[in-house]
């Protein structure tokens, strides 16, 4: 079923407000942290001045990009934090930090930030980070479908789930939305739900790209089950599941949808 939109996307298009959480925890600079992002347009979660905290705001609120502290005090580091919530989530980061030395630059680069910043930090520098982090992050959410794929790959209509012991054959078109949390997978089909060992990369090597689309940092949707898509209230309906859109996938989701008007 093909999905048509009676309005042109650029009309009902709101600008995407890309919502940051904050970890640090040095009262003034988080401030003035928190207020150069909203100036810049961002919202901000936080300022969390603590592991436990930021781990909970990641867990409870949406959130698209997360800029940390590495030198944040208490039992968790800001590196160790990182790792725990990529362990929890993927999710692009950016570091900021006091110190400018090869050692704490190597143990940041392990964890794969999308951008290393000294303080005190720039506006247009952390801007140009952030703008980069989010395209590339989006960009990689999904892999690219191969330039030359085997022709068993262009006929991959359904996949075997491992369930109570045994293959089950699950027809793609079947499947409406799929949850990640952490490393397991739940699959909502249109009588029931399948709980599935298996992180989100290795999901995204299994589905083809060009059927499911990301509509939050943990939820990917089938495009063919959209009935209908709000872009103001940022709500999407899947089958008879209604489901909130980040801001920041609304522009890649409306771009897969055939529209006219």
């Amino acid at each position: 079923m093909a999905s048509v939109l009676l309005a042109s996307a650029a009309t009902l298009l709101p600008k995407p407000a890309v919502r940051v959480l904050v970890v640090e925890d040095e009262p003034l600079y988080a401030d003035q942290i928190e207020l150069m992002l909203l100036e810049m347009g961002y919202e901000t979660v936080g300022p969390a001045a603590s592991a436990q905290v930021a781990l909970a705001l990641f867990r409870t609120e949406p959130i698209d990009l997360v800029l940390l502290d590495i030198g944040l005090r208490g039992p968790t580091n800001g590196v160790q934090l990182a790792e725990q919530l990529l362990a929890y989530s993927p999710v692009p980061l950016i570091f900021l930090t006091s110190f400018g030395d090869e050692q704490t630059f190597q143990l940041a680069q392990a964890v794969g930030p999308a951008a290393y910043l000294t303080k005190p930090a720039v506006a247009d520098t952390l801007h140009r980070a952030i703008t980069l982090a989010v395209k590339n992050f989006t960009a990689n959410a999904w892999p690219s479908p191969p330039m030359s794929p085997e022709p068993e790959i262009m006929a991959i209509e359904s996949v075997f789930v491992k369930e109570n012991g045994l293959l089950e054959k699950v027809l793609l078109n079947d499947i409406f939305s799929i949850v990640v949390d952490n490393k397991k997978c739940s699959l909502t089909l249109a009588d029931r739900s399948i709980q599935v060992r298996m992180s989100l990369r290795e999901l995204a090597g299994i589905l083809p790209a060009g059927r499911f689309v990301q509509i939050q940092r943990s939820y990917f949707v089938n495009a063919g089950h959209i009935e209908r898509l709000d872009p103001t209230r940022l709500l999407v309906q899947v089958g008879k599941q209604m489901l909130p859109v980040g801001r920041l996938y609304l522009p890649e989701l409306i771009s897969r949808l055939r529209t006219i008007g």
